[in-house]
């Protein structure tokens, strides 16, 4: 056996040790589910001492589905090669949705990225040590840009403008066709829930102030296309846009008389058009307004100048009066000055809010102690970017790599005919 025969040898050893591992953890699931089945109490009511080491689980596809739905992306992917059926059930666009929205009503399956001259990601279930992610762009020294997340699919740009729409969980990636530098821009990027695409937005500032041009592209259409501007009468956004309940979000300065307002304007990723998104109805004036996003909810930061920051969230999309204040941190609870704040997310019970401050570190905040935690985790980089990226298995429509296809089409036919599950 030369060295390449032995390679590919040692990598199929490894994988089916892996999905054997993975099978053993979700044989769990699957025979407490057992223990409500009909078939397993009429096997065991009338005879107690008669308990089976073995049994062949026959549960119905929905719950299988319903199982699977609730478990980590790197265990579905193994569970591919279980069998035909579950390969087919897992890459269903139905199964996806499913566990997607799990994810989102759960606060599970929440990944922590760290951008800085390379990108890091731990869970955030655990906060373990962070580990180094691969990306699909060349970075020239310079570092990667993230432009925005949403529903697992990260948007990364790099220095010279090379885009991507990438998901780190299954590592597939499609690249964006360019478009070209200018001096001032920023960007968007989110889900159009009318035709299930996702769309990345560039907004740019050509020349004079009030002018803009804003373009979109799409995973489908893979080019840009310019849609209808920013009305003039709002200034150039300071920030990428936040994306929320089907669109994109910016602050933007609107001139009213002999004084300036600002406002939160959405841009509606479906219709392609813009809208006002009304305000909480704050105590009082003379603070930073800032919009976030925490779990699906479009959120406000109002920042009262290193005195406190109070964080709003819109319960109901849309609705003035779903606005409601969910924590306030004032500024001596914390270590250093309080510029700016940004959610990344909930915790599991949903009981803490994860923050980052200044761009710099990060803390808990607990809604019912109303205490601060600061969080450090190792490998964490100092003054780092954090993002929120889901665990999913959304799909970018990217054919297989033809490179070795064949081996691996050969290796999920072993593996689907050597594992059955048996509990």
């Amino acid at each position: 056996m030369n060295h390449g025969q032995w390679t590919l040898y040692s990598r199929r050893v490894s994988r089916a040790r892996k999905i054997k591992c993975s099978l053993s953890f979700i044989s769990n699931y699957f025979l407490l589910a057992a223990r409500h089945t009909k078939d397993f109490h009429h096997s065991t009511h009338h005879s107690p001492e008669l308990k089976p080491k073995k049994m062949t689980v026959n549960l119905p596809l929905d719950s299988i589905a319903d199982i699977l739905s609730r478990l980590p992306v790197k265990h579905l992917l193994r569970f591919r090669c279980v069998s035909k059926q579950w390969r087919s059930l897992i890459d269903d666009p139905d199964f996806i949705k499913l566990h997607l929205r799990h994810s989102l009503d759960s606060h599970t399956n929440q990944t922590l990225i760290f951008r800085s001259s390379d990108l890091h990601a731990a869970d955030l279930a655990c906060l373990g040590a962070f580990a180094k992610l691969e990306h699909p762009l060349m970075t020239y020294n310079h570092g990667i840009k993230i432009l925005g997340s949403c529903n697992g699919l990260l948007c990364i740009r790099n220095i010279v403008e090379d885009m991507a729409i990438w998901n780190p969980s299954t590592r597939k990636h499609q690249l964006l066709p360019s478009l070209g530098s200018c001096s001032r821009y920023v960007y968007g990027f989110g889900h159009d829930p009318v035709t299930d695409d996702y769309k990345v937005v560039k907004i740019i500032q050509p020349g004079k102030a009030l002018e803009t041009e804003v373009k979109v592209c799409s995973l489908k259409r893979n080019r840009w296309r310019r849609i209808q501007d920013i009305p003039s009468v709002f200034s150039f956004p300071r920030a990428n846009g936040v994306f929320a309940s089907g669109a994109l979000h910016w602050v933007l300065t609107r001139q009213v008389q002999l004084s300036e307002e600002n406002v939160i304007v959405a841009l509606d990723l479906g219709s392609e058009s813009y809208r006002e998104v009304p305000q909480p109805e704050h105590e009082d004036n003379g603070f930073q307004l800032n919009v976030g996003v925490l779990g699906v909810c479009l959120c406000v930061i109002a920042n009262y100048h290193d005195v406190r920051v109070d964080l709003w969230v819109m319960k109901e999309y849309g609705v003035k009066e779903s606005w409601t204040r969910l924590l306030s941190v004032a500024n001596e609870e914390i270590i250093g000055s309080l510029r700016f704040v940004k959610p990344l997310a909930y915790s599991g019970s949903g009981d803490l809010v994860l923050l980052e401050h200044d761009s710099r570190d990060l803390f808990w905040y607990d809604m019912k102690k109303k205490k601060v935690d600061d969080v450090w985790v190792p490998g964490m980089p100092l003054s780092p970017e954090s993002e929120i990226c889901l665990q999913s298995l959304v799909s970018l429509n990217v054919s297989r790599r033809q490179h070795n296809g064949e081996d691996f089409k050969k290796m999920d036919d072993f593996l689907s005919e050597g594992f059955k599950l048996v509990l």
